[in-house]
């Protein structure tokens, strides 16, 4: 509260949010959470990123989404079937997409080797 954060629920952040950027775990309650109804809840002036798992959104209802500009656009690094070969909805002037290669960046694999080694170390002092 000391920063004028206030607890909302998700139906009111979808319907208030400019952009809404995904970062949830694949579940039972995640799976396809971003279907028609999440999308027609959302400004038709807000883009959504998904970052996290491809099969947290309903791609053809996004592809629709899209299509009758429901949202201003999307952004996504996933899909639900990786590499994607709907060509007309990657082709979709209002989305962009990026290869799901994070993981391979030199920063990151340095990160993970580096975590590795203190795993190992810190395994066998103990």
């Amino acid at each position: 509260k000391k920063l004028g954060a206030v607890e909302s629920s998700l139906a009111e952040v979808v319907e208030k949010s400019d952009i809404i950027s995904l970062h949830v775990p694949l579940t039972k309650l995640t799976r396809q959470m971003v279907n028609e109804q999440f999308l027609q809840k959302m400004k038709s002036t807000a883009f959504l990123v998904n970052t996290c798992r491809g099969d947290i959104i309903e791609q053809e209802a996004l592809k629709n989404a899209l299509n009758q500009k429901v949202i201003a656009g999307a952004a996504l690094d996933v899909f639900v079937e990786e590499p994607p070969t709907d060509v007309e909805f990657l082709s979709l002037p209002n989305l962009m997409v990026t290869p799901h290669i994070g993981g391979n960046a030199k920063e990151a694999v340095e990160a993970m080797g580096s975590a590795a080694i203190k795993n190992l170390s810190t395994f066998f002092k103990s």
